[in-house]
């Protein structure tokens, strides 16, 4: 037998013996690593890498790497990326109602919104979006809070809802939550994420909303000090996935992916739920930070009642969405 037959042997024996490479999965996010969801996603990563053993590896890429979430969202329907995390309505360009998964001042609590996600409605709303673009929701997405709660940052102090008027808001590409704080008196602009603390330094923008657990890590309240809670809307992660990428996998990584899934959640929300009284005390501590979660939004609930009231009587409103709003506040009870 000759030298180079053994030497080629042995090669492709140990190439025959060699596990095969992971399939290497793209995650979009929006957010900086050390934040709370950031966090999550890292252990949803080692999470997948474990159930999967090591077929199947996350990568992801933090603080909007990839593109502002309206490019990320192309991106994961033509499947360049699989998944990308962050709010459903980023999908209303194939199914328009479900911006009214985040509508404001609509709903009593989380667990009222929650069962609304939950319910045939919204749901209807999803298979819409996958049988249009490809892009379906991993797990549950209410599981995944975003925040315990909703603030209002401003460079100016706010005394009462009438101030809204007096301020530039900065708001995401949603019509329906631009018509609600237009309605409030609020000149709108809408800007990525990413481009929010440098709008207010240049005075593009005067305020914010945002969840209560981003506030430290993005570190608006350098710029806009003034925060109030308004408990707008609940938020949630929806982790945003090519479909076609999920079913190629095979049943043990879709499991995989379905069990990381089900952890990040949980972290995450141990996390939100027990740190939001110890959040609010850091920042209360901030020398030049003024926070309130006194401020009356009595008049702002009202006033957008009133809007929804009118485009349900002019018939603008998605069929049935008062009945599923009303149904989801018995199921949630």
């Amino acid at each position: 037998m000759s030298r180079l037959f053994v030497i080629g042997a042995v090669a492709m024996a140990a190439l025959t013996a060699s596990p095969a490479l992971a399939e290497t999965w793209r995650l979009s996010s929006q957010v900086t690593p050390d934040s709370i969801e950031g966090q999550a996603y890292e252990l949803f990563a080692e999470r997948v890498a474990t159930y999967s053993d090591g077929d199947l590896e996350i990568r992801i890429f933090p603080n909007a790497q990839i593109g502002d979430i309206d490019a990320v969202v192309e991106q994961l329907s033509a499947g360049v990326i699989q998944l990308a995390p962050s709010a459903m309505t980023f999908l209303a360009r194939w199914e328009e109602d479900i911006r009214y998964a985040s509508a404001p001042f609509l709903f009593d609590d989380y667990d009222h919104w929650a069962a609304f996600i939950r319910g045939d409605l919204v749901q209807g709303w999803l298979e819409t979006v996958t049988d249009a673009s490809g892009i379906t929701v991993l797990g549950d997405a209410p599981a995944f809070p975003r925040g315990s709660f909703r603030t209002l940052l401003t460079v100016d102090p706010l005394a009462s809802p009438e101030d809204i008027a007096d301020i530039r808001v900065r708001q995401f590409n949603s019509q329906l939550v631009i018509d609600v704080w237009e309605n409030l008196g609020a000149e709108v602009v809408v800007l990525p994420w990413g481009e929010v603390y440098d709008g207010i330094n240049r005075n593009i923008v005067s305020g914010v909303t945002s969840p209560l657990e981003l506030i430290e890590s993005t570190r608006f309240y350098e710029v806009a000090p003034n925060i109030v809670r308004t408990d707008e809307y609940p938020q949630a992660i929806a982790f945003m996935m090519n479909a076609e990428a999920f079913e190629a996998l095979s049943d043990e990584n879709k499991d995989a992916l379905i069990r990381a899934h089900g952890d990040a959640a949980a972290f995450a929300r141990e996390q939100i739920f027990s740190g939001a009284e110890a959040t609010v005390e850091r920042l209360q501590a901030l020398e030049g930070v003024s926070y309130s979660d006194g401020f009356d939004t009595s008049a702002i609930v009202a006033t957008t009642a009133a809007l929804y009231a009118a485009r349900d009587e002019a018939g603008e409103l998605p069929e049935g969405l008062m009945d599923a709003v009303d149904a989801a506040r018995t199921n949630a009870e």
